[in-house]
């Protein structure tokens, strides 16, 4: 007949039976110190003897991720720096913490385990480079296969079509960058035409580049043609403005003279009634006619303001529309040379790459086996240090799988049209003839 354990023996057998069986993950786990991207499983348990149970809590017990600056956040316990350290440093931290917060006699039992380690990354020559999940015992060889392997002579073959697809493509952007550089700087310059490099016009017969340079001339005249209307009519209203103003000014003086007429009247007329010798409503007449005339000076006097006034506001708009297209052509000159600049080095980066890929897309010689290199993570001024397809790979390494270069680079090598003038051409300076035809 078996004996019941008592409830508090019975938790403490099955701890006890846990701890065991988890002793071979245990002691790989010591071993291995946290960094970002590393993913963890925390739990976090308290023995609460007088309840007589065992009390998880369940606000910690959860997964958390290593973040870029190395710590975790956990509720009542805040960050805890994780990177260098191992995930049974990180459980002390977080029980030691936790009884310092909550009061307790003694910690906490926490159990940290990694349950997804950071990534390894497979870059270079292989099918699928990117990153891939770590295992405890990754080689060289097998994270090379999670990468798809390395690439072959028919992946190379499809890979260098592709590229020169590209490389083609972002040449024809790159003219068009040029074509639209030469546009806006002729724009700010206050030019009659677009000025384009010489280079560029000498390529004019290939129908590509002719219907470029014509699309940015039409884009030049069109814009040129509504700046020149929006200028136009903003002078000629400040021209029928100022008319105005010349108009009230004449009206103004033949105010004053009449005033200046009906007040001498008044004098002599006010002194004949003063003796006798006139009427008095002849006087009320002249008064009322000079109060009528100061009336209309005023209101002559008013619309000279307003006249003023909106000569003001068109001499403003006239500044704020040549700052306006100022303005915008000098963000489009800026973000034409960013573009530029980035196919300038895409460019670059593609060559490159069709370069090494040649005998091998034309059928060459038997490659030889690739070489390989590891970066090891927490380590970006070291030098990468040679592996073979045996070494052990450790997480957050990038490995560098490289096949044997070759040079194919050929004389017609695409060339910058904005940095090297087209041999044979005839120096240009300006497109005014295109732009009238």
């Amino acid at each position: 007949m078996r004996i019941p354990l008592p409830k508090p023996l019975r938790v403490i057998a099955a701890l006890a039976a846990f701890t065991i069986a988890s002793v071979p993950l245990a002691r790989a786990a010591e071993s291995y110190t946290l960094g970002p991207q590393d993913k963890l499983r925390i739990k976090v348990y308290e023995w609460r003897a007088s309840q007589d149970k065992l009390v998880e809590w369940e606000g910690l017990n959860d997964e958390f991720i290593v973040a870029a600056n190395g710590t975790i956040s956990l509720p009542l316990v805040g960050e805890v720096m994780a990177t260098g350290k191992t995930p049974s440093e990180v459980a002390s931290a977080i029980g030691q913490r936790l009884q310092r917060r909550m009061n307790l006699v003694q910690p906490p039992d926490t159990n940290v385990d990694v349950i997804l380690y950071r990534p390894v990354y497979v870059v270079g020559d292989v099918t699928k480079p990117g990153d891939f999940p770590f295992r405890p015992g990754l080689t060289v060889l097998q994270a090379v296969s999670l990468a798809g392997g390395v690439l072959r002579t028919s992946d190379l073959a499809r890979d260098a079509l592709t590229t020169q697809g590209e490389l083609a493509s972002t040449a024809l952007q790159r003219d068009g960058l040029i074509a639209r550089q030469a546009r806006l700087k002729s724009e700010a310059a206050g030019g009659d035409a677009v000025t384009f490099p010489q280079a560029l016009l000498a390529r004019r017969s290939a129908p590509q580049i002719a219907a470029l340079l014509d699309q940015e001339v039409s884009i030049f005249k069109t814009r040129a043609e509504a700046y020149r209307t929006q200028t136009n009519a903003l002078s000629a209203l400040k021209s029928y403005l100022e008319k105005e103003v010349t108009s009230l000014v004449a009206q103004m003086e033949t105010e004053t003279t009449q005033a200046a007429l009906i007040n001498k009247e008044l004098e002599g007329i006010s002194s004949l009634v003063a003796k006798g010798l006139a009427a008095a409503p002849r006087q009320y007449a002249l008064e009322r006619a000079k109060a009528e005339m100061q009336g209309a000076r005023l209101r002559l006097e008013a619309s000279m303001l307003r006249a003023h006034q909106e000569i003001s506001k068109a001499d403003i708009s006239l500044l704020e529309l040549k700052n306006k297209r100022e303005g915008d052509v000098a963000i489009e000159i800026r973000e034409t040379d960013q573009k530029l600049q980035e196919l300038r080095n895409r460019t670059r980066v593609t060559e490159g790459i069709l370069n090494q890929m040649g005998p091998l897309v034309d059928g060459g010689p038997r490659r030889p086996e690739p070489s390989f290199t590891i970066l090891r993570a927490g380590q970006p001024d070291a030098a990468p240090v040679a592996a073979s397809d045996a070494s052990a790979v450790q997480p957050g390494d990038t490995i560098k799988v490289i096949l044997p270069t070759y040079d194919i680079r050929q004389t017609g090598e695409a060339v910058d049209s904005a940095d090297t003038p087209a041999p044979g051409s005839t120096p240009v300076a300006s497109a005014k003839s295109s732009a009238s035809n």
